[in-house]
């Protein structure tokens, strides 16, 4: 195997094992059904990834990576913290289905991982999602662009506040929009009572 055909199967797998691990699950697929999907071998498949979960760590790395370019770029999208953080929510909300539905991977099967594993992906987790939106918040606070609450709270409550549209089914029908978005951040930034 050339190692551009190498590198194409690789990607060919980590595609459409996410897709499986989005539809069924980490306990609901096999190793078998995602060499079916795929078209290969189990022999070519344990070639690329020597077992399931060194595979979905794979997939959870890479939505990582996506996750980490995409803040990153945000940061560079205004100069105050609200035009960051509006930025990263829309174009999270904006993934397509699937995307957004691998954030939810993170939090719902990390169990399914050993102990070791969990936790340095929890680590990575934090360095690389959570830890940037936090200091995003921080530096507002700090800017005084925000009031002086603990930035921690407030990025765990965007978070919270997005996590029910990260997963393919809408939530009670609402498909992410940039009407959602925006509905979602002024909720965040100036909460729900009507100024007087």
């Amino acid at each position: 195997m050339s190692h551009a055909e190498s590198v194409d199967s690789r990607e060919a797998i980590l595609a459409a094992a996410q897709r499986l691990f989005v539809e069924k699950g980490y306990r609901g697929i096999s190793m078998r059904e995602i060499a079916d999907a795929v078209g290969l071998t189990k022999a070519a498949l344990y070639y690329h990834f020597r077992d399931k979960e060194q595979l979905f760590v794979a997939i959870l790395e890479s939505v990582l990576r996506e996750l980490a370019t995409l803040i990153e770029r945000c940061r560079m999208s205004g100069p105050t913290c609200r035009d960051q953080i509006e930025a990263i929510v829309q174009q999270i909300l904006m993934l397509p289905a699937e995307r957004r539905a691998s954030l939810r991977l993170a939090s719902q099967e990390l169990g399914n991982l050993d102990a070791g594993t969990r936790q340095q992906f929890v680590a990575h987790y934090h360095t690389q999602f959570i830890g940037r939106i936090n200091s995003i918040l921080a530096d507002g606070i700090a800017r005084g662009e925000l009031k002086a609450i603990d930035a921690t709270v407030a990025t765990w409550t965007l978070l919270g506040m997005m996590y029910p549209y990260f997963q393919v089914a809408p939530v009670a029908g609402v498909i992410p929009s940039e009407k959602l978005a925006q509905q979602l951040l002024m909720i965040f930034f100036d909460g729900l009572q009507e100024k007087p």
